[in-house]
């Protein structure tokens, strides 16, 4: 369950933050921004199992074709944001499966997504996409703090079979290793192997290769996002 959404410099949309409950209306005038709301929902859905080109290029344009990547970044006349930064905060399902049907249990439920991107001319030597990651986070929302962030109307006893968890580091980090930007991803067992991926040679999002046996948790916050296009 997608619980707040916060949006900037992806098309028309600046310091966007906006609150779900179970049931939300989106309403306004036209070009206000409404459908591009839902574009940025569905772009981290895809960028959940799908490279970062291929994700971008599922989105659609002002002509209901497939956007350029320059034009899903904000603009004010002839210039162009450079980046677009994407948060999320979900209620993730506490079990499923991977690609290959192999179990996942989360370690907790109640999750934030931060991920943000850059524009990065193809014509750049040693570019390797328009798209480059410059950080990447996945962590726990602690269970006192449950309340303020679920800003809809609900019971005690509903947040407490929903929200579930324990302390605990977070699941994908973004850190500064001797100048270079790295995505370290980490094991839900504690003392498990930290995979650290140079940011900007990452096709796809760190979350996009999660599995069961390593990052169960991540796992299943990737496939509650898999679901969003379904919210629209």
């Amino acid at each position: 369950m997608l619980t707040r959404l916060r949006v900037s410099g992806f098309k028309n949309l600046v310091d966007v933050d906006v609150a779900f409950g179970p049931f939300t209306c989106i309403a306004g005038p036209n070009a206000s921004g409404k459908s591009n709301l839902f574009d940025a929902i569905a772009f981290l859905s895809f960028l959940a199992e799908r490279p970062l080109i291929d994700a971008a290029s599922a989105i659609r344009g002002e002509s209901g074709k497939a956007a350029e990547v320059r034009n899903l970044f904000h603009r004010v006349g002839s210039h162009f944001a450079d980046h677009m930064k994407l948060e999320a905060e979900m209620i993730i399902p506490a079990s499923g499966t991977d690609d290959l049907g192999q179990v996942a249990t989360a370690t907790t439920t109640f999750l934030r997504y931060k991920l943000v991107l850059a524009y990065r001319d193809a014509g750049d030597p040693g570019a390797l996409s328009e798209l480059e990651i410059t950080e990447e986070t996945l962590d726990r929302i602690l269970i006192g703090d449950a309340p303020k962030h679920l800003r809809f109307e609900h019971s005690p006893n509903w947040r407490k079979t929903a929200v579930r968890g324990q302390r605990g580091k977070a699941f994908i980090s973004t850190e500064d290793e001797g100048g270079r930007t790295v995505v370290k991803i980490h094991q839900d067992q504690r003392g498990g192997r930290t995979r650290i991926l140079l940011a900007n040679r990452l096709p796809r999002t760190a979350l996009s290769s999660s599995t069961a046996a390593e990052t169960p948790t991540a796992l299943l916050a990737r496939r509650e996002m898999q679901s969003w296009r379904e919210l629209e």
